[in-house]
């Protein structure tokens, strides 16, 4: 596996490792015994917990038998294409974007890119940032006509304005978009927001996504404030960004009751969907919706926590519609 020989060669606890057969062999018996992938292996420190304490985890088949007994298929088909995401969701993403997949979608291209010449190019099924790219039109290779017909030649494309961060979150970097995820679920008590966590990019990055370099760190769901040090994919600690020397612990983010009332207010509107994952930026508008994840993991809250929420999540799902 790829991401195996990824984490066993770059993760500062395994990479001078003289026993990675080992090490191999335990993570494919995690993934096969409990459902763990190699990111949650290492990002849950499992090497060194008992069974007993592994089970406390919520791997990533976990999450996707949860994740499915409560989503209605044929309702996240809406979600899992981010242009038919965008379209559902459109007044809270509050931002310009088109969808192009045929050549007869030039016209708008050309509208839109007249209007945003640099802008946000996103393959519509995609995730942990793969498939995101900054473009600015006047420094493509081809002319704007053949970059389209290229474009629609390799797939379908959600094209979308840039956005601009407000300086409150931009202090952790610049370069980067970073964004909140809060989770909701939709229970008999109405729609709640147990777990968030914000993600931060690295310098000169554009993405924040743990999977692409970024840095989780957790949120105390009450209060806004961030709760936990830092962690990146390889599960390297941080207590302040590395480039920018910003502290996590302690920070507050911004109108934290505004962005739980508008996650809450637009789950409870998604008809046989009662677990969503809501990634947000805070811009000068307010926060806004990047986008809308179906089945969205859970080793984020995990790993920034350091501990197991499978008894919380049988918990919650006990509260929750299934649909199968």
């Amino acid at each position: 596996m790829k991401e195996m020989e990824d984490i066993l060669e770059k993760a500062p606890i395994y990479k001078d490792r003289q026993d990675k057969d080992y090490l191999r062999t335990d993570m494919l018996f995690c993934r096969l015994a409990y459902g763990f992938i190699p990111s949650e292996y290492v990002g849950f420190e499992l090497e060194n917990k008992s069974p007993e304490q592994r089970k406390e985890f919520v791997s990533d088949i976990d999450t996707n038998v949860f994740g499915y007994s409560v989503n209605d298929i044929k309702e996240l088909q809406s979600i899992l294409d981010k242009g038919d995401g965008y379209l559902r969701f459109s007044n809270y993403f509050k931002r310009d974007a088109i969808v192009i997949r045929k050549k007869s979608d030039y016209v708008q291209f050309h509208e839109f890119v007249q209007k945003h010449p640099i802008f946000v190019k996103k393959v519509v099924f995609s995730s942990m940032g793969k498939g995101v790219e900054l473009v600015n039109i006047n420094e493509v290779e081809e002319n704007e006509k053949d970059y389209f017909e290229k474009l629609v030649l390799t797939g379908k494309y959600l094209l979308e304005e840039k956005v601009c961060q407000h300086e409150e979150m931009a202090k952790f970097n610049t370069s980067s978009v970073n964004t909140i995820r809060c989770i909701t679920f939709k229970t008999n008590n109405g729609v709640e927001t147990p777990y968030a966590f914000m993600r931060v990019g690295r310098e000169g990055s554009f993405v924040d996504n743990g999977g692409a370099g970024g840095i989780l760190i957790g949120i105390d769901v009450k209060t806004g404030i961030l709760d936990t040090d830092g962690y990146d994919e390889y599960d390297n600690k941080y207590s302040s960004h590395p480039d920018t020397k910003v502290d996590f612990k302690g920070s507050q983010i911004p109108a934290w009751e505004e962005l739980v009332y508008l996650c809450k207010e637009a789950a409870s509107k998604v008809k046989d969907i009662s677990y969503l994952s809501w990634d947000l930026a805070y811009t000068e508008k307010g926060w806004i919706v990047i986008e809308v994840n179906e089945v969205g993991q859970f080793i984020g809250p995990q790993i920034v926590m350091k501990r197991g929420i499978k008894k919380e999540l049988e918990e919650s799902l006990s509260r929750m519609k299934k649909v199968i």
